[in-house]
């Protein structure tokens, strides 16, 4: 188990959770951070550095508060996921000419993030702060893991909360995540027995949280990898078609947003959650099922019925999975 954190800031004891196998670091590779010399994070901060997670500057603010947009750019770096390039961002508030254009757009097709919608627009509110319910919820996405969450029983999430004198005040959307990350050891109460689920998060939290259970190891390391330096676990040859519908608010079956990179799958073949990448198509996440996708067979979300239909049916397609 790992030891315990003191995070001064907060005057209490949090258990991050059981650290996976970590990478072999040089002790010469000192970070550029002048902020971090005493901190209790300082250990995950450098981690995430030399995986190139984190960015050059003179200081890392570990006791800053993150906010949405610090926390998507690093989690996708700390999976070592090169971002796709885009001509149009999916948000509004994201200008496609943006640095972090191109990380918004990666985790939304990747079902990291959803965005909120307002009208007819979609917004990712980059500079809002992050809750630890929230910030769960995105390391679980970013994990692959959402199919599993899915599995989480509603009646043993509620017994699960009912333990906690705050658990009651986790947001409904975000209970099973936080039930199935305490479940697996990725969060746990503090020292007090609460779960401040509503607490904001700083970025040193962060920094653990994606050095813990983001950034893989030099032996979990995968030697395959994709055109751009992503790696991936396994590739697949599949028949694709695709499908749309546009113009009514349905969710697919992990209760994602349709949208493109939303794609059905047969949860036998590739499990629910996982990221992929694919040919023809680009990054995407197994959301959804389908009663006639079995096997080797990949459904693919468009954006309107006209590009669905005209997409038609292609065998011996590449899909990689990348979790």
């Amino acid at each position: 188990m790992r030891k315990q954190l003191i995070l001064a800031s907060l005057a209490a004891l949090l258990v991050i959770g059981t650290p996976v196998a970590e990478a072999k670091t040089n002790e010469t590779n000192a970070t550029p951070y002048t902020d971090i010399a005493d901190h209790w994070a300082k250990k995950e901060i450098e981690k995430l550095y030399i995986a190139g997670a984190v960015g050059n500057a003179e200081s890392f603010r570990p006791d800053d508060p993150v906010t949405r947009g610090e926390l998507v750019t690093m989690f996708v770096k700390a999976k070592g996921i090169a971002p796709g390039t885009t001509s149009q961002s999916p948000f509004a508030d994201i200008p496609a000419s943006s640095w972090m254009a191109p990380f918004a757009e990666t985790a939304y097709r990747l079902g990291i993030v959803h965005g909120t919608k307002q009208g007819s627009q979609l917004f990712l509110q980059a500079d809002e702060l992050v809750t630890r319910e929230e910030l769960v919820s995105i390391l679980i996405r970013s994990k692959g893991e959402s199919g599993a969450v899915n599995q989480v029983k509603w009646s043993t999430t509620i017994q699960t909360l009912a333990k906690y004198p705050d658990g009651q005040s986790v947001g409904k959307s975000y209970q099973r995540a936080f039930v199935y990350a305490l479940e697996k050891g990725l969060v746990s109460p503090y020292a007090d027995g609460t779960l401040k689920p509503k607490n904001a998060m700083t970025r040193a939290e962060a920094a653990t949280y994606a050095a813990l259970h983001l950034v893989k190891s030099e032996a979990a390391k995968s030697s395959q990898q994709l055109f751009n330096g992503t790696a991936y676990k396994q590739a697949l040859t599949v028949q694709t078609t695709a499908y749309s519908n546009p113009n009514q608010p349905i969710l697919s079956y992990l209760e994602y947003p349709l949208r493109e990179g939303v794609v059905a799958v047969d949860p036998s073949v590739i499990p629910l959650g996982s990221h992929l990448y694919i040919d023809g198509y680009g990054y995407a996440v197994a959301a959804d099922i389908g009663g006639a996708v079995k096997q080797r067979h990949v459904d693919l979300y468009l954006p309107t019925l006209q590009q669905a239909r005209s997409y038609g049916m292609k065998q011996g397609v590449k899909v990689y999975v990348l979790d």
